[in-house]
């Protein structure tokens, strides 16, 4: 069992995601940075049976590693 003081408080959490996210984004950089050609993005938008908006981005490409 958990004891509360054992639980991350969520400001706490918020800051681990956030660095989580920056460190991800610098890789993620990076290696398009150092694609071998073209990078390709594709799009996809929609909305749920309740109308709420969504955006999808991706990005393809081939990585020189």
């Amino acid at each position: 069992d958990l004891r509360d003081n054992e639980i991350p408080h969520r400001t706490k959490l918020h800051k681990l995601v956030l660095k989580a996210w920056k460190e991800y984004f610098v890789a993620v950089k990076q290696n398009l940075a150092n694609a071998a050609g073209r990078i390709s993005f594709t799009t996809d938008i929609w909305s749920d049976s309740e109308m709420h908006p969504y955006l999808a981005l991706m990005a393809h490409w081939i990585a020189n590693e």
